[in-house]
């Protein structure tokens, strides 16, 4: 009896230790998928893939608002996170790698409207701008990408519009909701291009340094960096951190106008004046001037002959 409830107790000792996972979740509303099922089954790969190498148990977790995302985080063991949202709330998650599109870790972004509308961006003052906003930063790219730091995006646009991620933005513009909307390269497809961006960031891969560390937190890494999950169009897989990718989208909302302008006369064709110089030696010498040329003339007399005959 001593025995059994002693193994008893053994086997619901060891029950949390096997039935214990690892997370792998994603916050990128930037990137398009066509519908929550798409996402999850992307995150879900993920985490086959981490199973499968580290031998451990992973799940995946989908996260479409910032408020859900908050509130499980400290839960969590692998996020991809957008560049933007990473930038500025990244906190203690230690980055491991980017999303990577064919090895690529950037691309730019555009201002996309409806086919055959204008490409001009000043077409669109007053209009409807529809945006994924998952920071502030988000507005700042646009004041400082787009209009270059001239004026700022909620006053040169009519409204600008906070959208859950860009499938919802998307569909803005094609039902007429809104006139343009900020989407990566590669989701313009149908559209027209307003303006391209200098290329920015892909979104960044982080551990949870509270839960992951030491040598278990270099497997998982090696196991994400091996990882070759395509989703939303052009991401390829997973590739080594790069700073300055990361940055990128941070450096360009942030920046601010400082433009020395460098003043010169413009003399337009028409208005040119030929002219000949000439020496004079003689005070009693004189100058005929009229709207075309300067000429050398011997006399005041001969000077007023000229100046008589032309006009």
């Amino acid at each position: 009896m001593i025995l059994r409830t002693i193994a008893s107790t053994l086997i619901m000792a060891a029950i949390p230790a096997l039935c214990h996972a690892e997370t792998v979740a994603i916050f990128a509303p930037n990137l398009d998928f066509k519908d929550g099922a798409e996402r999850n089954a992307y995150v879900t790969k993920i985490a086959k893939s981490l199973s499968d190498a580290t031998g451990a148990n992973w799940t995946a977790q989908a996260f479409a608002r910032a408020a859900d995302f908050e509130s499980a985080r400290s839960n969590i063991d692998v996020v991809i996170l957008d560049a933007d949202y990473y930038s500025s709330k990244g906190g203690s998650l230690k980055p491991v790698g980017m999303l990577s599109a064919s090895g690529q870790t950037s691309r730019s972004f555009k201002v996309i409207t409806r086919r055959g509308a204008s490409s001009k961006l000043y077409d669109y003052r007053g209009k409807r701008l529809a945006i994924v906003a998952n920071t502030s930063m988000a507005n700042a790219f646009v004041t400082a990408s787009a209009l270059g730091n001239e004026i700022k995006a909620t006053e040169y646009f009519g409204s600008v519009d906070e959208v859950r991620d860009v499938r919802s933005a998307i569909n803005a513009i094609e039902v007429g909701k809104a006139d343009i909307s900020l989407v990566y390269d590669g989701y313009d497809s149908g559209f027209t291009t307003v303006y391209t961006s200098p290329a920015v960031g892909l979104p960044i891969v982080a551990i949870n340094g509270s839960r992951l560390s030491g040598e278990k937190a270099e497997r998982v890494k090696s196991a994400l960096l091996n990882t070759k999950v395509r989703a939303s169009s052009f991401i390829t897989g997973i590739a080594s951190f790069d700073s300055s990718d990361a940055g990128s989208y941070r450096r360009v909302a942030m920046t601010r106008k400082s433009t020395s302008l460098s003043y010169m006369p413009i003399e337009p064709d028409v208005a040119k004046v030929d002219f000949q110089t000439a020496q004079f030696n003689d005070r009693n010498e004189g100058i005929y001037l009229n709207p075309f040329q300067v000429q050398y003339v011997p006399t005041i007399e001969a000077f007023d002959k000229k100046l008589d005959r032309k006009l």
